[in-house]
């Protein structure tokens, strides 16, 4: 038990370091209008040239699809313009406890999980800009799919646009859980990351040598009052799980 509180305070602190470095990160980066960051980097073209600009700092504006139009999410087929599911399956399945006795007991696995990668813009009132999402998820994005679909005889195919999920059905199967999250177009959008030209063209993204990478539907206001709280909250639960493993410890020593 003692080893075990001292894991959990190590795993508590480690949150803590994430959320602080997160939270610190906003806290010190600037938000730029789109025309004062397109303005900086006609600037170090002419200096440097292309493909070298790189500057992190936030953007605020509306989500905007990019020029090849509006996605459809996978599941519900609605307009967005970035999208992620996920399909958990739940099952019973037989195990052998402790004394060699055989017991039932439930679990899920993940099956389909997806989000996705297109580019698409940002705008504020003075100009646009292109995000490059990559693989990251977007804080609050809206939950359109929540649903839980008992398994039948019949198995479970899922047709997603080109491609065909069969989600089997194997013994002990119980059904799946969809969810699904969108962000539609005219949303208010922040993103907080590095502006760069890699590419070719001017996009926001995660940094290129690593750092904080942030979207979301929330303010900046809400994302640091949620980040403040959970190093709070994580911050308690480090030292209430340190002190535990400590008492645990000592009187395993003192038997």
């Amino acid at each position: 038990m003692g080893l075990a509180c001292l894991v959990v305070a190590v795993c508590c602190a480690y949150l803590v370091r994430v959320a602080n470095t997160r939270a610190r990160a906003m806290e010190s980066t600037e938000t730029l209008p789109v025309q004062d960051l397109r303005a900086m980097h006609e600037a170090a073209v002419r200096a440097a040239g292309e493909g070298h600009f790189r500057y992190r700092c936030e953007v605020v504006g509306q989500a905007r699809p990019h020029e090849n139009g509006v996605l459809r999410s996978e599941l519900e087929n609605l307009e967005c313009v970035w999208h992620k599911h996920k399909i958990t399956r739940r099952y019973e399945e037989t195990y052998r406890d402790g004394n060699g006795n055989r017991r039932r007991r439930t679990s899920t696995e993940v099956v389909s999980q997806h989000s996705s990668s297109t580019a698409f813009l940002v705008a504020d009132a003075t100009g646009m800009m292109v995000v490059r999402p990559g693989n990251e998820s977007v804080i609050g994005a809206e939950k359109v799919l929540d649903r839980f679909d008992p398994h039948t005889d019949n198995g479970n195919r899922l047709e997603l646009g080109p491609l065909r999920l069969n989600l089997g059905g194997g013994d002990g199967t119980i059904g799946y859980r969809r969810e699904e999250w969108i962000v539609r177009p005219g949303s208010h959008f922040y993103v907080h990351g590095e502006a760069g030209d890699a590419g070719g063209v001017l996009a926001m993204a995660a940094p290129a040598e690593g750092g904080v990478f942030v979207m979301s539907v929330k303010t900046e206001e809400e994302l640091l009052r949620g980040e403040n709280n959970k190093v709070l909250g994580y911050g308690i639960g480090t030292g209430l799980a340190a002190i535990a493993g400590v008492v645990f410890l000592v009187l395993a020593a003192l038997r």
